[in-house]
């Protein structure tokens, strides 16, 4: 069965929020960013900074890493989460550059039998062991990378963006997001004369370094300071920013689910850094039981529910992770609902980009 026909068979319920009113101001800007305004905009607008969000994304912020390199990225890496969203746009985004079906399969199935030069195919298993997360690839892990020919500033952009890919697949697996439109187009006769000038326009470009945001600053700044002058540090802290000022879900709440994720995937320094937040409220003693017991009578009661579903967004089957959410989410507004998946979104996404402070 080829790849396609993999991610086909899996999973997927009926996304989980319904469509939703956009303010004319957000739709805009969505607009005027990415040219189009997607689908997934009236599922994801309860929470404006989740919709910014996926949007800087999609203008993917890269500087280093070669156009052919960040599509590879994005389409192994959401084969890898088993995300049907994502994977069904990266290959149409494929298709529209020129790629045919057959070739995209033999990329997902073998690097070597792809004939992908040596640097490539390093790179795409570093963004796998980056997104796996199991065990955290290091230093040794870097070096293989390095040998291969990749140069350190591409080598910690794969790492961004296979943890950036990873926002965005567990966003859009966690709320099912149902396809876009446009991947019907691609079998319609009009798509081969069109091709091209869609091709040209939806491209990101690549962009200029960038001075380095200012160090440590707000939640998860080692982290983001670890990007330098990359143009994905100002992206992440914008977005880190824009989320925990968010007033949708409380800061605790958002540092509780950080801290679990952070965790899971033995990511130091989210944990400590939630640790120092939620000594406020918390003893050492407590914070111990939340994040490895994942309860606490501390914990509210929206607390005690999102707690525990957090450490089941690091490694899931889509269907069974979407049902999951499904109970969850009961009694929530739709609001606290798209929150919570972008929060989470987050949390797995800063916490395998840690990386780069231990590898690189």
């Amino acid at each position: 069965m080829g790849a396609a026909a993999v991610i086909a068979s899996d999973e997927w319920g009926e996304c989980l929020v319904p469509r939703s009113s956009v303010p004319e101001d957000l739709k805009a800007a969505v607009r005027r960013a990415i040219g189009v305004v997607p689908g997934w905009l009236p599922r994801v607008a309860p929470c404006p900074w989740l919709a910014r969000a996926m949007t800087a994304l999609i203008q993917r912020p890269v500087a280093f890493a070669p156009p052919d390199l960040c599509d590879l990225i994005a389409l192994v890496v959401s084969q890898d989460n088993s995300c049907r969203y994502c994977y069904g746009m990266q290959r149409t985004a494929m298709r529209i550059y020129g790629f045919d079906d057959a070739h995209i399969d033999r990329l997902i199935r073998d690097f070597h039998a792809a004939a992908l030069p040596r640097e490539q195919q390093a790179a795409l298993e570093f963004a796998r062991r980056v997104t796996r997360a199991n065990p955290r690839p290091g230093r040794p892990e870097l070096e293989e990378v390095l040998a291969a020919g990749v140069t350190r500033e591409v080598a910690v952009e794969v790492v961004a963006l296979a943890a950036l890919n990873t926002f965005a697949n567990c966003g859009s697996t966690l709320l099912a997001l149902p396809p876009e439109p446009i991947q019907r187009f691609t079998a319609h006769p009009l798509f081969r004369v069109v091709r091209p000038l869609i091709a040209w326009r939806i491209r990101p470009r690549p962009r200029p370094p960038e001075p380095a945001p200012p160090p440590a600053e707000g939640p998860c700044g080692r982290v983001v300071g670890a990007l330098g002058r990359l143009p994905s540090a100002r992206v992440l802290r914008g977005i880190i920013d824009d989320a925990w000022a968010s007033d949708i879900l409380p800061r605790r709440t958002k540092t509780l689910l950080l801290g679990v994720v952070g965790k899971v995937l033995g990511c130091q320094h989210a944990e400590e850094e939630a640790r120092a937040f939620l000594a406020a409220d918390f003893s050492p003693a407590e914070v111990d039981d939340v994040f490895t017991h994942l309860h606490s009578p501390r914990l509210d009661a929206r607390e005690a529910r999102l707690v525990p579903f957090a450490r089941e967004t690091v490694r899931y089957q889509p269907g069974a992770v979407q049902r999951r959410l499904r109970e969850v989410a009961r009694g929530l507004t739709v609001a606290e609902t798209v929150e919570t998946v972008g929060v989470l979104a987050l949390a797995n996404t800063v916490c395998r980009l840690s990386v780069v402070l231990d590898a690189c």
